[in-house]
Parts: structure tokens; sequence; C-alpha cells
């Protein structure tokens, strides 16, 4: 399969100019930091080159082209690498020339912060907190997010927290620190793997906090694409559970979260629930019984 980037095509093309646009809020650029951002516009491209080519797609055809508009380096850079997934060949063609197979390879460094490639030095986010590097959706729109953490001395890379729809994983790559892991704390160093699953709730937290920076290889398996999935995230030291998701957006105090038995026992009768977890009697549509105080 051959793809070509070409900003003067659009019969027969995937409209990336357009997409572009839409998606992305600029006619040229990626945005700065955080990968997150680029998710919604790569899952529609990678469902759009599905379509149409695929090692194992026999309906594909030879050649490939998505109409582009005028990118910058790193956005262009960008494209290259999500269609190099797709093909042996990708190439650019301005003005009417076509430029040499630009394929890029699949893989990133996970050590060297310095000789960053094109939209490499797009996904990074530097604060007083420390330094990432986000490497999805360049190494594909899947299930996956990673990212390069650089911690500093007496910080965390993220709250004390729990997922319900991440399974995390940590990779000590330099220095050391400490996990809270639950009610544990326990000292982790360069080659542990870290595993956080879904199912139990655990919570965690690593802590640079022994005299050096702590640099992690950050890995989320979300059960859907990343971002996709409704994800409750509780926040034990802040006292809060985080609704997260399409269709969702809020928080209430990890205290208000109740046992279900009393939902289970009065089930068919009337009743309204209040902020403080008790409740009232109340008639409800299709309920003929109205839960009495006792």
């Amino acid at each position: 399969m051959k793809i070509t980037l070409d900003e003067g095509a659009r019969e027969g093309a995937i409209r990336v100019d357009l997409a572009w646009e839409l998606f992305l809020e600029s006619k040229s650029t990626i945005p700065q930091g955080h990968g997150a951002r680029l998710i919604p516009f790569t899952n529609w491209l990678w469902d759009e080159l599905g379509k149409k080519a695929g090692y194992l797609n026999r309906n594909s055809g030879k050649e490939l082209t998505l109409a582009i508009p005028a990118l910058s380096e790193e956005a262009l850079d960008f494209l290259l690498r999500v269609a190099s997934f797709w093909a042996d060949e990708v190439h650019v063609k301005k003005g009417g020339a076509l430029s040499e197979n630009l394929w890029r390879k699949p893989a990133v460094n996970v050590f060297d912060d310095k000789t960053l490639d094109g939209s490499e030095r797009s996904l990074v986010r530097k604060d007083d907190q420390g330094y990432q590097r986000f490497f999805m959706p360049l190494l594909g729109p899947g299930r996956a997010f990673f990212r390069i953490e650089l911690i500093s001395n007496g910080e965390s890379a993220a709250r004390y927290h729990s997922h319900s729809e991440v399974d995390e994983y940590y990779l000590i790559l330099e220095g050391s620190g400490t996990l809270r892991y639950n009610d544990k704390d326990v000292v982790v160093k360069r080659g542990d793997l870290i595993a956080k699953p879904t199912g139990p709730d655990a919570t965690s937290q690593l802590i640079a906090d022994r005299g050096e920076p702590l640099r992690i290889l950050d890995m989320e398996i979300w059960h859907d694409r990343p971002y996709s999935s409704k994800d409750l995230i509780l926040n034990p030291d802040f006292n809060e559970i985080i609704m997260r998701g399409p269709g969702w957006g809020g928080l209430f105090p990890n205290e208000a979260l109740m046992s279900s038995e009393d939902f289970r026992k009065h089930y068919d009768e009337g009743y309204r629930r209040m902020k403080d977890g008790g409740w009232i009697p109340s008639k409800a549509r299709g309920h003929k019984k109205v839960r009495e105080k006792t």
C-alpha cells in the first residue's frame, strides 16, 4: 500500500484538510502538551484508513490519498507517523512534486528527551513539578495511553488515586522513591514494574522523596479507547470521587458513598434520598407503596 499526503487532492481522497480544522481548531498545527487533545482526530482518521487500507484488507487498492492542508513540520510528522502504520510507502505531494518515501518507524525512545523528532517535540509538557512526554497517539490510538514522567524531588506524579475503568502500570526507569499503595508505603527503584489493575479499586501514588528525581513510564490500559470510557476516580486525600467520561462531569465527597443494602431492601417503595444520605417518604410513579418512617 502507498499513501500520499497531498495538499492539492480533493476528489476521492480522505478529507483530512476538513477534519483537521474541525477537530483541532487549527489550519496547520497540532495541540501542544497533553496527547489526549489529538485522540478524537486520530480515532476518526484511524477508522477512515481502516475502511480503505490494512494488510489483511483484500478490498483495498494499491494507493490511497489523504487531502491535507499546508501543515507545520510537527503536524506533518504526526500525520506521517499515523499513515506509516497502514502503508510501507508514505509520500507527501506539494505543488505537484512527490517526495521520497517518508515512512516513519513505530517507535519512540523512552530515555532520550534531547533529540526528539517533529511531533514528539509538541507532545511535551513542563512545569514546576516535573516533565512529561506523551506517546499517544504517536504510537496509535488503541486502548493504551503511555507517557514519560520525570518527577522532581519532593513531588508526586499524580494524586493518591484509583480508577474504575483504567488498568495502570508504572515502570521505574531512573531513580527511587516511595509507592503509596492502599495503606502501604513501599520503596521502589529502577526496574520495578508496578501493577494497578481494575477490580479492587486500589489507590496508588508515586512520590520522589528520596533525594533524587524519579523517572517513570506511566502506562494506562483503557477498556475502550482512551478517554472514551466512563471512569470513577477516587482521591482519598481530598475526600473526592470524580465522575469522568462522555456525558459525565462532576464530583461528590467520598464520605457520601453508602452501602447499597438500603436501596435493595426498599427498592419497590417510594422515597427520595437526601444530601446527607437520609431519606423522606415520596410518591414515585409506578410504585404504589410509599416507604414509611419507622
